[in-house]
């Protein structure tokens, strides 16, 4: 196998993670608007914190990738 397929599975993994996040936010954001009838609080709400939650969780997730690739001397990127 190639030496791309480690840092595809890391960005896949990734961008899986972020979607998730932000979906769920939204989606547990419009519910309850719906339960409480204030329609945008909440779904902005679950917004930011899917964000925040994508952010913080990508960033640990992709940071022994980060490091690993700092650590690569160059001829071999």
């Amino acid at each position: 196998m190639g030496s791309w397929m480690v840092p595809t599975a890391y960005l896949l993994g990734a961008g899986w993670f972020f979607a998730t996040c932000i979906i769920l936010g939204v989606v547990i954001g419009q519910w309850a608007d719906s339960a409480t009838g204030l329609e945008p609080t909440f779904t902005l709400i679950g917004i930011l914190l899917g964000l925040a939650v994508a952010f913080v969780g990508g960033y640990r997730m992709l940071l022994p990738f980060i490091r690993r690739l700092g650590n690569e001397p160059p001829e071999k990127r």
